[in-house]
């Protein structure tokens, strides 16, 4: 290891950890009850974007031991048809979770398909912003804490900088970080002098889905930056933090693409055997 590539974090190792971890997990669960997991995968249209993420996902649960039960709809089909399709999953008992692939057509009402989803079977996370451990959080914020993880560093008193505040990344990302006592401020569109909050941070966070815009002359040396950003600039893809810059400055980073992508697809089985546990506590099987 040459000593710019101790402080980069390798999301493909950290993924192929834990995802290791999940596999020996659905064994054992397969050979005391004999029963699989399965996820379903709701897919509307075929953008070339959402059938590469559906290949991916079919070929990450294949590897796990993890039945995948696709549903491919037309990009013209009615709220009320994709709704039934979703609600025959949530009372499907060897359904374990549901997958819904975005964005969704415009015709269609995206909080309202989500939120038909069972709330024991949204291995997104996408109905629940609480940290109590009772139900999954977004797999991309999982994903951000199992990258700071890796640096073996406690979070505690940490200034925490989150740029982004989607639902999807940036609020349960700022309530982990809450939960293991950082310090954490949420940045975004309407913030004021981005750099000063930056400049001061322990821990950046960026999930704002703009290419480049956290400088690396920002990053405060010996921080840690977590890159969400996926933004495509001339045919590549590249993360919110000007990557090679602020490497020089972090302590720990993590690429785009490489970092946290990797980890998300592994966090996404481990919330499909949270989820598992979840309902067998709720049916009084635990």
């Amino acid at each position: 290891m040459n000593a710019r590539s101790k402080n980069l974090l390798d999301g493909h190792e950290a993924a192929k950890k834990r995802m290791a971890e999940s596999a020996l997990r659905v064994e054992r669960i397969r050979e005391t009850g004999g029963e699989r997991l399965a996820l379903a995968t709701i897919q509307v249209g075929h953008a070339k974007d959402t059938e590469l993420y559906a290949a991916s996902i079919g070929k990450l649960l294949a590897k796990a031991g993890i039945d995948h039960v696709p549903s491919v709809s037309p990009e013209k089909i009615s709220q009320e048809e994709l709704v039934a399709k979703i609600q025959a999953f949530n009372d499907d008992p060897l359904v374990t979770g549901i997958l819904v692939f975005a964005p969704l057509p415009a015709h269609l009402h995206a909080a309202s398909v989500l939120n038909a989803v069972d709330l024991l079977k949204d291995v997104e996370g996408r109905r629940v912003l609480n940290g109590n451990g009772r139900r999954v959080l977004s797999p991309t914020a999982e994903a951000v804490m199992a990258l700071l993880e890796e640096t073996g560093e406690d979070l505690t008193g940490k200034e925490a900088v989150v740029v982004g505040h989607s639902d999807i990344v940036g609020k349960p990302v700022a309530i982990l970080l809450l939960d293991r006592y950082a310090t954490v401020t949420v940045c975004h569109v309407k913030t004021r002098d981005l750099r000063a909050h930056v400049e001061r941070a322990d821990i950046v966070v960026a999930a704002a889905g703009k290419p480049n815009l956290i400088k690396g002359a920002w990053v405060k040396p010996g921080a840690t930056v977590i890159d969400v950003g996926e933004n495509w600039v001339a045919g590549k893809l590249c993360g919110d933090v000007e990557f090679e810059a602020a490497r020089e400055r972090a302590a720990f980073i993590s690429p785009v693409p490489g970092g946290v992508g990797p980890v998300t697809n592994a966090m996404l089985v481990r919330n499909l055997l949270k989820l598992y546990d979840l309902r067998k506590e709720a049916d009084g099987n635990l």
